[in-house]
C-alpha cells in the first residue's frame, strides 16, 4: 500500500542536501512505522479512506489570491499566512524578536541550532503520515523566537487548503531561554472538494520559555492529520488547546517531552461532531526529572453516526520523582448510533508520585434537562445549556478574554447544528 504512494518521486526533486538526506533517511524507515500503525491507528482505520487521496504535490500550485486574501482575519495584528504548506511573507506580518525563514535559506549556524535543538527527538519513525509528510513537504517553515522577548499579543498562523490534491504542511519552532509566545493555529480549506492534509510542527521550548499553543480544525468534507511534538527544557510551560469540529476524518497526535527538571505541560481539547464524523486525539506526556508537572483534560459531544476516539499515554521515568500527573476524558452521547473509544494510560516507573487518570461516556443529565425544562425553557435551548456547561471546563483555561470568547461562539455555533431535538 505504501509503495503505491511513489514516495521516491518528492525525493528526485531539487533539494537541499540536508532535506533530501532528511527524506531519504525517512523513506528507509517508513516500513517500521507500519509496524506500529494498526495499533496506534486501532479505531481509526484510514488506509482504505485515505490512500486515493494523498498525492504528490509539486511546487506549481494555482490558487485564487483575492479569495485568500478576503478570508484573512482584518483584526489579527500579527499572521503567517502558509498556503498548501508554503509560506506567503508578502501576506504576514512578523513581530519584532521573531525570526521566519524556509530551512533550506537558513544559514549554517542557525540550521545547527535547529538540529540541536531537535536531536534525538524524531516523531517520524513512530506514525506513518508523520513520514510521509518528512518525505512529501514542499518547505518546512522555521520559526525563532529569540532570547528574551515576550510577544504580548499572540500570532496566527493561518494554513489554506487550497488544492483538491494533498497538502502538506511543516514547520520547526525554536523558543530561547526565557521568552514567551502565543500561536493561534487554524486549518482552513478554500474549496468544497474533498481534499487531504498532512501537518507536523516540532517546538522545542528552551529553558523558562513559556508558549501558548490553540489549534483549530473545522474542516467539514476533508480528511485532516496534524502531529505536533514538543520539546521541554527546565522551568518551561507549555499550554496546549485543541479544538476540533466537523471533518471527514480529523487526527490530532500531541506529543510532549518533559527532559529536564520542573517542566509545566497543560493540554486542554474539545471535539463537537455530527455527520459521520471522525476525530481521533492521541497524546502522550514523557517525564524524564523530576518536579514536573502535566495536566490534561479532553471533553467530546458526540451525535449522528460520528466516533470520537481519545488515546492518551503518560510515561513517568524512574528518575522523574516528585511527578504530578493527571488526565482525563469526558463525553456525551447525543444519539444511538454516536461512538466514542476512550483510552487513558500510565505507565510509572517512579515511585515517589502523584498521578491518575479516567475516563466517562454517558448521556445527558436527564434530572438536570428535566429541572430546565420544568422552568419553562424549551427542550433545544435546555440541551445547549447543559452542553454549554459541559464545556465550560476546557475553555475557562484560556486566559486571554478575546480568544477565549472566540471559542466560546465556535462551539455554541456547533452546539446550534447539532440535531437534539
Amino acid at each position: 500500500m505504501v509503495e503505491s504512494l511513489n514516495l521516491e518521486k518528492s525525493i528526485s526533486r531539487e533539494l537541499d542536501k540536508d532535506v533530501k538526506l532528511m527524506k531519504s533517511n525517512t523513506l528507509k524507515n517508513i516500513k517500521g512505522s507500519l509496524k506500529t500503525y494498526k495499533e496506534e491507528y486501532k479505531y481509526t482505520p484510514l488506509f482504505k479512506k485515505t490512500a486515493n487521496k494523498i498525492q504528490i504535490n509539486d511546487s506549481k500550485l494555482d490558487y485564487d489570491i483575492e479569495k485568500i486574501k478576503s478570508s484573512i482575519p482584518k483584526n489579527d495584528d500579527y499572521k503567517i499566512i502558509v498556503i498548501d504548506g508554503l509560506y506567503k511573507e508578502e501576506l504576514s506580518k512578523i513581530p519584532s524578536g521573531v525570526l521566519i525563514n524556509k530551512y533550506s535559506d537558513l544559514s549554517e549556524d542557525m540550521k545547527g541550532e535547529f538540529q540541536k535543538a531537535y536531536r534525538g527527538f524524531d516523531d517520524s519513525k513512530k506514525d506513518i503520515f508523520s513520514s510521509i509528510n518528512t518525505i512529501n513537504h514542499l518547505e518546512c517553515l522555521t520559526i525563532c523566537v529569540e532570547k528574551d522577548v515576550n510577544i504580548k499579543n499572540k500570532i496566527s498562523i493561518i494554513n489554506f487548503t487550497n488544492s483538491t490534491q494533498s497538502s502538506y504542511f511543516r514547520k520547526s519552532i525554536l523558543i530561547k531561554k526565557s521568552s514567551y509566545v502565543s500561536f493561534s493555529e487554524e486549518f482552513l480549506g478554500s474549496t468544497e472538494e474533498i481534499s487531504f492534509s498532512n501537518s507536523v510542527s516540532e517546538i522545542f521550548l528552551d529553558e523558562n520559555s513559556k508558549l501558548d499553543y490553540f489549534s483549530c480544525q473545522n474542516f467539514r468534507k476533508n480528511f485532516h492529520f496534524n502531529s505536533i511534538n514538543v520539546f521541554q527544557r527546565k522551568d518551561s510551560i507549555s499550554n496546549f488547546h485543541t479544538y476540533s469540529f466537523s471533518g471527514a476524518t480529523i487526527r490530532n497526535n500531541l506529543n510532549i517531552l518533559l527532559k529536564d527538571k520542573n517542566c509545566y505541560a497543560n493540554m486542554y481539547g474539545f471535539y463537537a461532531i455530527k455527520n459521520k464524523s471522525h476525530i481521533d486525539n492521541h497524546t502522550t506526556v514523557d517525564h524524564m526529572d523530576e518536579n514536573s508537572i502535566s495536566n490534561e483534560h479532553y471533553k467530546g459531544i458526540v451525535e449522528g453516526g460520528s466516533r470520537g476516539v481519545f488515546n492518551g499515554k503518560i510515561y513517568v521515568r524512574q528518575k522523574a520523582q516528585k511527578t504530578n500527573a493527571f488526565q482525563s476524558n469526558n463525553n456525551i452521547l447525543l444519539s444511538d448510533n454516536a461512538k466514542v473509544n476512550t483510552k487513558p494510560q500510565l505507565e510509572i516507573w517512579a515511585d515517589d508520585v502523584k498521578c491518575s487518570h479516567g475516563c466517562t461516556v454517558g448521556q445527558l443529565d436527564e434530572d438536570a434537562l428535566f429541572y430546565l425544562m420544568s422552568r419553562g425553557i424549551p427542550k433545544k435551548e435546555a440541551t445547549s445549556i447543559l452542553l454549554s456547561a459541559f464545556s465550560s471546563d476546557i475553555t475557562e483555561k484560556i486566559e486571554d478574554d478575546n480568544l477565549r470568547k472566540h471559542y466560546e461562539e465556535l462551539i455554541l455555533s456547533e452546539l446550534e447544528g447539532l440535531n437534539y431535538e
